[in-house]
């Protein structure tokens, strides 16, 4: 974990407005989202999360760094860890699926499933949406020695690369590249490696969230696009976790646009940090940033 440095924020009310390309992406995405929703399918969010490393990051201490022990790892059991926050009390998701073991991939240490029923928004209605929907939320909780196997997920998943089926009860949950949206959330690999090779984006949209040191500058060029919606990225070092991924989903969900997805996400991580909105809302970025 790195400190994370403080920028000055202008007018947290007023963001700027995005582009009218991304703006047509949203609606894009937005559209899409919709579509499945009228044919009865969840919202599906994919998030791979490599665990905290010291081979590859500083984590705080052994344990907090152990990457084959989620029970102990940064991003995985610390109070806003992927693996904990979702189940804390009042969280409104309920837990589906829980593995610890068998999770189809050696390197996945843990699966988790987290489920609740989102109201939509009016103007999702008005175009089709009903009146409630579910999102579910699939976690990946990669070994930190796969961390480039994270990745590679995380790159086949929101470029559309084929169908992960989750078994949910009797059911089963469509994920990997068939989510809707697509995460990566732990230490961000790019910074260490000379070059990546991005696998060609899909014809069908997705809207993405990485939430990593720095994660426009390297992968805005490169992810950010009509199919690959960038509906947070970040442009700091800070503390990767899960209250602002949380955030920036049900601001989605319910219909808001990049700018309040931007202030929730920055609000939810604030909160967790005891830090001000305003000192650390310069860290999180979407079309919506005067900088994009």
């Amino acid at each position: 974990m790195r400190a994370l440095v403080v920028v000055a924020v202008v007018a947290l009310a007023s963001p700027a407005r995005a582009s009218t390309t991304t703006d047509e992406w949203l609606a894009g995405l937005t559209e899409r989202v919709i579509d499945d929703l009228r044919a009865g399918k969840p919202l599906v969010v994919e998030v791979h999360v490599p665990l905290c490393d010291n081979e590859f990051t500083r984590c705080g201490n052994a344990k907090l760094g152990d990457g084959d022990n989620p029970s102990t790892n940064l991003y995985w059991s610390t109070t806003p860890g992927l693996g904990v926050w979702f189940a804390r009390k009042g969280s409104g998701w309920k837990r589906v699926v829980h593995l610890t073991h068998d999770t189809g991939d050696k390197d996945v240490l843990e699966l988790h499933v987290y489920r609740r029923t989102v109201a939509a928004s009016a103007a999702w209605r008005k175009k089709g949406a009903p009146k409630t929907f579910e999102v579910d939320l699939v976690i990946h909780g990669w070994r930190g020695s796969a961390i480039d196997r994270a990745l590679a997920a995380y790159a086949a998943d929101v470029s559309g690369k084929g169908t992960r089926e989750i078994e949910v009860g009797e059911s089963k949950l469509a994920a990997g590249g068939a989510a809707r949206i697509v995460a990566f959330v732990g230490h961000n690999r790019l910074m260490d490696l000379d070059e990546y090779a991005w696998p060609t984006a899909g014809s069908d949209e997705k809207g993405t969230i990485a939430i990593a040191c720095h994660t426009s500058s390297y992968m805005k060029r490169d992810v950010a696009g009509k199919t690959r919606v960038p509906l947070l990225m970040t442009n700091d070092f800070l503390f990767s976790n899960a209250a602002p991924l949380e955030a920036a989903v049900l601001t989605f969900a319910r219909g808001g646009g990049y700018a309040q997805i931007r202030l929730d996400a920055a609000t939810a991580y604030a909160g967790v940090q005891k830090r001000e909105v305003k000192r650390v809302f310069g860290a999180f970025t979407n079309p919506a940033d005067k900088r994009w």
